[in-house]
C-alpha cells in the first residue's frame, strides 16, 4: 500500500548504485533486478528492510540473492536513511554480504 503523503523522493540510489556496479562484476539481470527494486521503496520505504543497530532511522534490506561465488550463497544488499519529515529516502550504500543460512535467512 503506498504511503498516505505519496511517493516518498529516493535521492542518491542512481549515482550510489551507478558507482558501486563499477566495482562489482555481477550478471547484468541481478543489475536489472536491483534497478526495478529500487523503485518499490518510492511506495514501501521499510518493505522488507530491518533497522541497522545503534540507528534510529537507517535500514538494511535484501534486493537480490546470487548463486554461489565459490564462496557461498551471497545477497546484495543495500543502506539507507529514511528522513520522515522530508518524506524521503537517502542511500546510504549498496554491497555483497555472504549468507551462510541461505535465501530465506533473517538480516
Amino acid at each position: 500500500m503506498a504511503e498516505p503523503y505519496g511517493p516518498w523522493r529516493l535521492d542518491d540510489f542512481e549515482s550510489k548504485f551507478d558507482e558501486w556496479s563499477l566495482t562489482v562484476p555481477l550478471p547484468g539481470k541481478v543489475y536489472a533486478d536491483i534497478e526495478r527494486w529500487i523503485t518499490t521503496r518510492t511506495d514501501r520505504p521499510r518493505g522488507d528492510a530491518v533497522l541497522v543497530d545503534g540507528e534510529e532511522d537507517v535500514w538494511l534490506a535484501p534486493v537480490a540473492y546470487l548463486p554461489d561465488l565459490d564462496s557461498g550463497l551471497q545477497r546484495v544488499v543495500r543502506a539507507y536513511r529514511i528522513i520522515e519529515v522530508e518524506h524521503r529516502i537517502v542511500c546510504e550504500l549498496f554491497a555483497v554480504l555472504p549468507t551462510s543460512i541461505g535465501a530465506e535467512a533473517d538480516m
